[in-house]
């Protein structure tokens, strides 16, 4: 029970992270206009 209970803390932590990257990417992307939707709809998570 307690390996359940640690896999969803981790599934937690990185839908956290993954969050705070694509926010942080979004940020960059109006001072760098060169990175565009299109490349962002490529990138594979």
């Amino acid at each position: 029970m307690s390996l359940i209970k640690v896999g969803i803390i981790v599934e937690i932590f990185l839908f956290v992270g993954v969050f705070l990257w694509v926010r942080n990417l979004n940020s960059k992307q109006s001072r760098q206009p060169s990175l565009s939707k299109k490349t962002i709809k490529n990138l594979k998570f």
